[in-house]
């Protein structure tokens, strides 16, 4: 079993209740706080990655790229200097993609889909204009 003990009795310690379930295509998601500043996203029951430094790890949205399905993350670090990133997992492809954590520090991210390519842009920190990173063929890059 991925979580808990088999042939746990009522009344004992189970494990922790998924905090989200969401159906991607034939794929689900599921997120689960595993305790304090741990929170574990599986698909299809499988933990694909675990977040261990955010205060709080929020779905944002999911995508539909052509034959797959773009999930979009937020971690909320609590850090006075760069207080939220970003995520993003990639599945229905041979196995799930998870990009490394970006973004400009802003929470106010704007996700546009041009054909196969998605672009998530926000404003910089201290009125410095706009950034943007795009995902595409699995990989995520500044744009702007």
């Amino acid at each position: 079993m991925a979580f808990g003990i088999a042939g746990t009795v009522a009344g004992s310690a189970d494990a922790a209740e998924p905090r989200l379930m969401a159906a991607l295509g034939n794929t689900v998601l599921t997120m689960t706080d595993i305790g304090p500043k741990h929170t574990q996203v599986s698909v299809n029951d499988k933990p694909v990655f675990e977040d261990k430094e955010s205060d709080m790890l929020s779905f944002v949205g999911a995508y539909s790229l052509k034959d797959r399905w773009i999930a979009l993350f937020q971690a909320d670090t609590g850090a006075k200097d760069c207080p939220t990133r970003f995520r993003i997992l990639e599945v229905g492809g041979p196995q799930p993609l998870v990009s490394y954590p970006f973004g400009s520090c802003s929470d106010a991210a704007q996700v546009t889909i041009d054909n196969d390519v998605l672009t998530i842009s926000m404003p910089q920190p201290g009125g410095g204009g706009e950034a943007a990173w795009t995902y595409r063929n699995g990989k995520i890059g500044r744009t702007k």
